[in-house]
């Protein structure tokens, strides 16, 4: 049994712009939605949605709990989107009310029922608004993905992030005290006043007269390729 749920004034407007700040806040927020939920480390949380801020979120929240996105498909792919959702075991599917679609309005809620009337196990529907318009609803199974995330504890300040790159350029950690063993192996000197690393070459004309030049001549003159001719 299904009841028609309309898109009130107090449900505000789907995001727009979010801030790096912001978006990892309502990561978070959506991890923890998804854990109290029952979705756990391995688990697998189709989402039916179009590109948006919210889809970018579900795919954060999956990454933090260790949990597998399935992207299905938007357009007339029922069967393709029953045979994902049941072979994956997921409990918790993530779709949007409506989206537009090639120019046109798809009811993707709509479409997600119809797939998940033999979905058996799927015991969450989680539905982003996307479009002001009145979507099919499962009372007891779906819930709007803002009221959901909206009564949630706030969030304690977020931790630094993990350095990935210690001791590299994207390192943004205070410098630590001077080694002056690696100090003392810089060199600043111009490597073209230097002499060859190689003490036997002198190059021509460096030996004196009485160190061998007459074999650097005779050498000159049979070197092969002759690109002194």
């Amino acid at each position: 049994m299904s009841e028609q749920r309309g898109w009130g004034s107090g449900y505000g407007s789907p995001a727009d712009v979010l801030s790096h700040t912001q978006l990892l806040r309502q990561s978070d927020r959506a991890s923890e939605v998804l854990a109290r939920l029952g979705v756990r480390p391995g688990d697998s949380v189709p989402v039916l949605l179009p590109m948006s801020l919210e889809s970018v979120v579900v795919t954060l929240a999956c990454l933090r709990l260790s949990a597998t996105r399935i992207t299905l498909p938007l357009g007339n792919h029922r069967a393709f989107v029953r045979q994902c959702v049941n072979e994956s075991g997921a409990t918790v599917v993530v779709t949007a009310d409506a989206c537009r679609l090639d120019g046109q309005t798809y009811a993707a809620k709509s479409v997600l029922d119809r797939a998940l009337a033999d979905c058996p196990a799927v015991r969450d529907v989680l539905v982003i608004r996307q479009l002001p318009r009145p979507v099919p609803w499962v009372p007891g199974r779906d819930r709007w993905w803002h009221e959901v995330l909206a009564p949630l504890t706030p969030l304690a300040p977020l931790a630094p992030p993990a350095r990935p790159y210690p001791d590299s350029m994207s390192d943004t950690a205070q410098p630590g005290p001077e080694r002056p063993d690696l100090l003392a192996r810089l060199v600043f000197d111009d490597p073209l006043e230097r002499r060859s690393a190689d003490d036997a070459d002198h190059g021509w004309g460096e030996r004196p007269a009485d160190d061998g030049s007459v074999g650097d001549l005779a050498r000159f003159i049979s070197e092969k390729p002759p690109h002194h001719l």
